[in-house]
């Protein structure tokens, strides 16, 4: 059997399109530079939302351009239904980006908004120890899973540098990387993303600079 290859970068340009159109059809009365952010924003989410559905980020050992071709061929199998599928994501992805996300507009209230926010020095030094890569993926995935459909990567690493944190502040950074080869680090962050339900509060800041959007 011959080797079948799928052209990835077509397939996801493919996707921007069809998404580019709902979401003019969605936040059409925004200004062009929230609209292009927000668009951004739609695609990685979809993306990550559709290699969920694929059940790509179950592998151990993720392999990008192994996941980048299961990925690829997911989209061309399920494209004469993509769009509808799509439709469906956008309107919980609306609801959940008003729930998760907050806007801001300037420098100084970006300032305000975060000045509260210190991480451990030691937080780094977990992460260098660890595979980063899979433990985002299984964050993302299971974000999905429980609903949470908007700002995915941002709010991942959120909450696995949140859980980092507080384990180093008690313990070290040695522990945090004993309980993260213990799968004790998942198994906190899968109650925490379990316990987003009862959280209404936004867990994303972005602040809105002329186009360019920041993220926190």
């Amino acid at each position: 059997m011959g080797y079948y290859y799928c052209d990835f970068d077509a397939a996801a340009a493919a996707v921007d399109s069809m998404l580019r159109e709902l979401v003019k059809e969605h936040f059409g009365d925004m200004p062009h530079g929230e609209l292009e952010a927000v668009r951004e924003f739609v695609f990685r989410d979809f993306m990550h939302y559709l290699a969920t559905r694929a059940g790509i980020y179950n592998w151990r050992k993720f392999s990008e351009e192994r996941g980048r071709q299961r990925l690829c061929m997911y989209i061309e199998r399920k494209w004469q239904n993509l769009w509808q599928l799509a439709t469906e994501w956008l309107n919980l992805w609306k609801i959940k980006w008003s729930q998760r996300v907050r806007l801001v507009f300037s420098e100084e209230e970006f300032k305000r908004a975060t000045q509260s926010v210190k991480w451990s020095n030691g937080i780094e030094d977990v992460l260098k120890k660890i595979d980063i890569t899979e433990l985002r993926l299984f964050v993302i995935a299971n974000l999905i899973r429980h609903g949470e459909v908007a700002g995915v990567e941002q709010i991942a690493e959120y909450l696995i540098r949140d859980e980092i944190n507080a384990i180093v502040e008690r313990h070290g950074p040695e522990k945090a990387v004993e309980m993260y080869k213990s799968g004790k680090l998942a198994s906190r962050l899968l109650a925490r993303i379990a316990s987003l339900k009862n959280v209404g509060d936004p867990l994303l800041l972005l602040k809105f600079d002329f186009g360019r959007a920041r993220n926190y």
